[in-house]
């Protein structure tokens, strides 16, 4: 499958789904893995009754392992907002490090996604502020005593909006056990460089995220990035083009959908599952 060693269906797209079901529908698919939310593993525990242990064993009688845990925000300072102004709620950071580090070790995840979940602004223009490194470093650090991988995501509606802000970060920490996550449509959006893409190390690019868009990028990218991108293969973005960047580097990774749909939690997520199975490995075949 080119760059992909591994082929991941993103907690994202089947949100709403219970544990056991996403689990099975990943396995039928097809899916070597999945990654799971905060959201989702209390849900799990608080409402379908499981424990720890029990969504273990469910992995390990599927045949599917967990990846990655997704996302953590406790690593940067906090934006200061207008009086009244808050975090939207599915951006608020809902655990702490220790709590992702606590859930890995038990669904035996290897990699902590961090992201900035506040939003703002902050280029890759040599204005970082230490602690926005700093920060990315301690996490690291953290996260291997407990042997994991910190992999970071930018997004053009956050503080670290494209592919030179989120290398930055992770260049500049230095660290063994940091890398980036690429999410196609974050890429696109931030206005991506071929040969600064090019020029990252291969064993740095941690998970590759497909989805598709439209060629022309909306006013409000924080909502496309929720509710309106589509399938590989359906939109406009040059993901070809992206694709043979990374075989050029000689990139291995996992790779997976991670895009939601309105109406997808009308869908049997079984159908859902499917559909994206296919137009990944059909990206990925060149299609």
């Amino acid at each position: 499958m080119g760059v992909a060693s591994e082929l991941v269906l993103y907690a994202g797209c089947l949100a709403g789904t219970p544990f056991p079901k996403y689990v099975a529908c990943a396995a039928e698919s097809g899916f070597d893995a999945v990654t799971v939310w905060p959201l989702m593993y209390r849900r799990a525990i608080s409402r379908e009754g499981l424990d720890p242990a029990t969504m273990r064993r469910i992995l390990d009688d599927s045949g599917v392992r967990v990846t990655d845990l997704d996302a953590c925000g406790s690593w940067l300072p906090p934006v200061e907002r207008p009086a009244g102004e808050e975090v939207p709620a599915m951006f608020r950071s809902v655990w702490s490090r220790w709590d992702f580090f606590e859930a890995a070790e038990v669904l035996g995840a290897d990699t902590i996604v961090a992201v900035d979940l506040e939003g703002g602004r902050a280029r890759s223009d040599g204005s970082f502020k230490d602690a926005t490194v700093e920060g990315f470093a301690q996490l690291c650090d953290d996260a291997a005593q407990h042997g994991l991988r910190v992999a970071l995501e930018f997004m053009p509606f956050s503080r670290i909006t494209d592919l030179a802000a989120g290398w930055t970060v992770v260049d500049r920490a230095g660290r063994a056990n940091g890398g980036l996550v690429i999410d196609t449509c974050h890429l696109a959006r931030g206005g991506w460089d071929p040969d600064l893409l090019a020029s990252i190390p291969a064993d740095r690019v941690f998970a590759l995220q497909v989805s598709d868009a439209a060629s022309v990028a909306p006013e409000d990218l924080q909502d496309e990035s929720v509710y309106h991108r589509v399938c590989p293969g359906e939109g406009g973005l040059d993901l070809a083009s992206m694709l043979a960047v990374l075989a050029g580097m000689g990139v291995s990774t996992r790779v997976g959908p991670e895009l939601y749909r309105s109406g997808w939690s009308d869908r049997p997520p079984a159908e859902v599952a499917r559909d994206l199975a296919a137009a990944t490995r059909a990206l990925l075949a060149g299609r």
